[in-house]
């Protein structure tokens, strides 16, 4: 296995939790003054949980 890969799809699939847990909780998230809203969190979920699972599999089967 990749070590840079597996600590990659390690730190997306963090990010996506992170993202999870702000979504499910409703926390409010301000950048620089804009309020971002719920439905962002959910898309970003997807994203970095799908690209961190896709990180494992090209880990796997390098």
């Amino acid at each position: 296995m990749k070590p840079f890969t597996v600590i990659a799809a390690l730190v997306l699939l963090i990010m996506a939790a992170m993202h999870a847990y702000r979504a499910y909780t409703g926390l409010d998230l301000v950048v620089a003054g804009h309020a971002i809203p719920i439905f962002v969190s959910w898309i970003c979920t997807g994203v970095a949980g799908f690209l961190g699972i896709a990180l494992f599999f090209e880990a796997r089967h390098s």
